[in-house]
């Protein structure tokens, strides 16, 4: 095993442990209570926003007594592992490149988000950052030519777009990266010269979805009677009607202006972490085609990225920013991950002399190990700053398990909701 092989089996297993504690947590505590509240949104009464996962939960707890939280824990420990799994399969071929692979297998902007601030995890987010990945992954073979055209299409017909297209019922944060699949594939057809008619009905199709999930309207009565059904049940009532009403989030878009764009404090930070998720991986993308390692054939490639991010940007109007920088950051390397590089071409990731090498490190290790991106929140208000991430982490772990501290954020049973 090379020393690069090394490095990429070990990251990939510290990520995957890391996970898998989460996971473990999850089948003992509800992580999320907030989603967990919003998931049982579903259609008894008639449609809302956000219904299908809880309709479809309930119908399995009612009619074959799989309770509700199983049904939530597993939907979301195979999907992040999913994610994990496709996300370091792109990576892979980047771990002749220290520097560059551990950046971004460690990012706080990337994988390791939803670890490092808990608010991040289990967030109907990953059905998004899911097809991104799985759709970069497809790209990434037919660039290599392991699949053909006629096999990219298939896959992507049949299997992307129906989960797309589903997914945007369970919930509306996935008609953001309509722009991202549309331009990924469109990028494909300019290439093999096809014309690409077809393709606006399908995206006309998740675009139309979009809008019925957005437009339709609910009245308070379908939502207060779905809402009493559900009472038995201890839920955050009030995540329940904010997202299930077709002016949810209507009601709060002036709140969230003034916290996310309008104080300085939390702009600050919001900016600083849209500038490390996006501008390092789009000078990587541009440094690698200029040295011909990798191979872009339409400069239009860099008019997509833009467009593909700038969507979410909406998102600073409503809140969790953390969350849309993260999704951000996961559709710069989704451009990135989608060509295969040419090893034979030399590059020279880090600074040839000694002292930068040595600085260079030194700023990778707390990049990685001592910053988080917090996913929401007036930051100001709750005195969070960029500090935190892994070694945050590693020292909570101690002190829930190793020391007697008495401290009610780590205590699971109360900071917590058992399952």
């Amino acid at each position: 095993m090379t020393k690069n092989n090394l490095l990429y089996y070990l990251t990939y297993l510290f990520v995957i442990t890391l996970f898998a504690y989460l996971f473990y947590l999850s089948t003992k505590y509800i992580i999320n209570y907030w989603t967990f509240s919003q998931a049982h949104i579903n259609y008894s009464d008639g449609f809302v926003k956000r219904g299908l996962f809880g309709t479809l939960a309930l119908f399995l707890e009612n009619n074959f007594k799989i309770k509700f939280v199983n049904t939530f824990n597993f939907f979301f420990i195979a999907f992040y592992l999913i994610n994990i799994i496709l996300f370091f399969l792109i990576l892979k071929q980047y771990s002749t490149f220290n520097y560059i692979f551990i950046f971004l297998a460690l990012s706080p902007t990337l994988m390791l988000f939803s670890f490092n601030d808990l608010g991040g995890y289990q967030r109907f987010d990953s059905i998004s950052i899911f097809l991104i990945l799985f759709h970069t992954y497809l790209v990434y073979l037919y660039r290599l030519e392991k699949i053909d055209f006629k096999n990219y299409n298939k896959k992507f017909f049949f299997i992307i777009f129906p989960i797309f297209f589903i997914s945007i019922f369970i919930h509306e944060i996935q008609c953001w990266s309509i722009p991202f699949h549309f331009f990924i594939i469109k990028n494909i057809y300019d290439e093999q010269k096809i014309k690409y008619n077809k393709l606006y009905i399908f995206f006309g199709l998740l675009v139309l979805a979009s809008l019925i999930v957005f437009l339709y309207p609910v009245s308070d009565q379908t939502i207060n009677s779905m809402v009493e059904k559900l009472t038995e049940k201890e839920l955050w009532i009030g995540a329940i009607t904010v997202a299930s009403s077709s002016e949810g989030n209507i009601n709060i878009i002036n709140s969230e202006i003034k916290t996310n764009l309008l104080n300085l404090y939390n702009l600050k930070i919001n900016l600083f972490f849209l500038i490390v998720g996006v501008i390092p991986i789009k000078i990587l993308i541009f440094l690698l085609n200029q040295k011909k390692i990798i191979n872009i054939k339409h400069n239009k490639i860099y008019m997509y990225f833009y467009l593909s991010i700038i969507p979410y940007l909406a998102f600073f109007a409503i809140g969790d920013t953390g969350r849309w920088l993260h999704i951000i950051s996961i559709t710069c390397f989704g451009f990135l991950g989608q060509y295969p590089l040419d090893k034979s071409k030399p590059f020279y990731e880090s600074p040839r002399s000694l002292i930068s090498r040595i600085l260079f490190f030194i700023i990778l290790i707390i990049y990685c190990f001592f910053i988080r991106l917090p996913h929401a929140g007036n930051l100001e208000e709750k005195k969070i700053t960029i500090w935190g991430g892994l070694h945050k982490k590693f020292e909570a772990v101690y002190k829930i398990y190793f020391i007697n501290v008495k401290d009610d954020k780590f205590n699971l049973n109360k900071r917590f909701k058992k399952n």
